[in-house]
């Protein structure tokens, strides 16, 4: 086995630095949207959804389909959000439509019916509105 040289080890060290510190300044770096400039994107997700009365707890293929088709193209609108308090709230509210649809119907850990998907839905959708109603007021 090889033995590295101090000197090499601390390029290592200073080079994983670096690289974390450039990853961290990109994060910080990104340009969100106002809440107003967002308000329209988020919309369509959230039209994206059938109501719960359409879905019920064993939808079609097609109406699953639609619906995942269109949750996934809206994902990449989603981000960067207006708020960094809300990027996980969206994320998770993202991931549950997806699993839930994907399924169709969802039968996992995480979400076992479609009526316990809807809950997790409207709570992370209401969670997501207040933020942005205080963005809105400040």
């Amino acid at each position: 086995m090889f033995k590295r040289s101090r000197t090499a080890q601390g390029h290592t060290q200073i080079a994983a630095l670096l690289a974390a510190a450039a990853l961290v300044l990109a994060s910080c770096s990104t340009v969100r949207p106002t809440a107003e400039e967002w308000q329209p994107t988020w919309d369509q997700a959230l039209a994206a959804i059938p109501s719960e009365s359409v879905v019920g707890e064993n939808p079609s293929k097609a109406i699953c389909d639609k619906t995942l088709a269109s949750l996934r193209i809206n994902r990449a609108r989603l981000f960067p959000t207006p708020d960094l308090a809300i990027d996980d709230t969206v994320r998770d509210w993202v991931d549950i439509a997806e699993d839930a649809f994907f399924e169709c119907p969802p039968r996992n850990e995480r979400v076992g019916s479609f009526a316990q998907a809807y809950g997790l839905l409207r709570r992370f959708q209401n969670e997501i509105e207040s933020v942005l109603e205080m963005d809105r007021a400040s």
